[in-house]
């Protein structure tokens, strides 16, 4: 009695079975007062991002903690073909994916600019300059863009100097000059493409006249400058894998032209890679 009972429970299973097979959505119950349009602090290693990034963390409406790095990994999900397949099993189309992740990935971000009783959140993360585009499609294109340019040779000159290798060239300087030129190369493309959403902070300028160039940086993207930003020695700063001489600062200090310091033969490098005006100051 209990076999036929079971047989016929299958039978009645299958009878009834759905003809239309629709695919179930779960819901985000924590989706409300988020921060819509983020801040990248993008520049190659060595361009002051470091001091720039407290700068935006001493803002009372801006939160920016130290790198983050995992946002690549957010990246490279949205880029997978078969992540991608996995979203749809449970009813995303592309852009339902793009804007989970996006949820995910900023996280903590979300997180902890609400801890600080803040706005808006800000990353700054050298490597990102790789993926910028990458990271503006994650966000729906609503993110905006400070990128902080500091003169290449000195960029060059601090990260040789530090033996840093980003890639797999067997010459040190050779090698650095690539990813410092790669970096550069792959910021002004994405500034081409969305000039909108981009602003520049030219290094030089910053130690110069710091609220001036922050002022003018700010107001571009729609955002205003606040004094507090240059009181960033006072601030409450995480730490976390980033210059750690900049943890020691209290002012801006200016600091260019020791690559002048290099070989003659270097030199002629660096200006073939980054042209004559390598020999002015004011490269930007």
């Amino acid at each position: 009695m209990r076999k036929l009972k079971w047989h016929y429970n299958r039978i009645k299973s299958y009878i009834g079975r759905p003809r239309l097979i629709v695919q179930e959505k779960p819901i985000v119950l924590d989706d409300t007062n988020r921060c819509e349009n983020p801040i990248f602090i993008i520049g190659v290693h060595r361009s002051g991002t470091s001091l720039v990034r407290r700068m935006f963390n001493s803002h009372p409406d801006i939160a920016c903690p130290p790198e983050t790095f995992f946002m690549q990994g957010y990246v490279d999900l949205f880029n997978d073909h078969l992540s991608e397949v996995g979203y749809q099993a449970f009813g995303y189309d592309k852009d339902a994916m793009r804007q989970d992740l996006a949820r995910k990935a900023s996280s903590l971000h979300e997180a902890f600019r609400i801890s600080q009783g803040k706005s808006l959140w800000a990353d700054k993360t050298p490597q990102y300059t790789a993926i910028i585009d990458d990271l503006d499609r994650l966000f729906g294109r609503k993110a905006r863009f400070f990128l902080v340019m500091r003169h290449p040779c000195d960029v060059v000159y601090s990260n040789f100097k530090r033996g840093w290798s980003f890639n797999d060239i067997e010459d040190p300087f050779e090698s650095t000059i690539k990813h410092v030129r790669d970096g550069i190369d792959n910021i002004l493309a994405f500034e081409q493409a969305q000039p909108d959403r981009c602003a520049r902070i030219d290094y030089r300028e910053l130690c110069i006249d710091p609220a001036a160039t922050l002022e003018t940086a700010m107001s571009k993207l729609g955002l205003s400058y606040h004094p507090e930003m240059l009181e960033f020695a006072s601030k409450s700063h995480n730490y976390g894998l980033e210059d750690p001489v900049v943890r020691g600062k209290k002012t801006v200090e200016a600091s260019a032209g020791a690559w002048q310091s290099l070989t003659s033969g270097q030199r002629d490098q660096l200006a073939q890679a980054f042209g004559q005006k390598v020999k002015e100051d004011a490269y930007w």
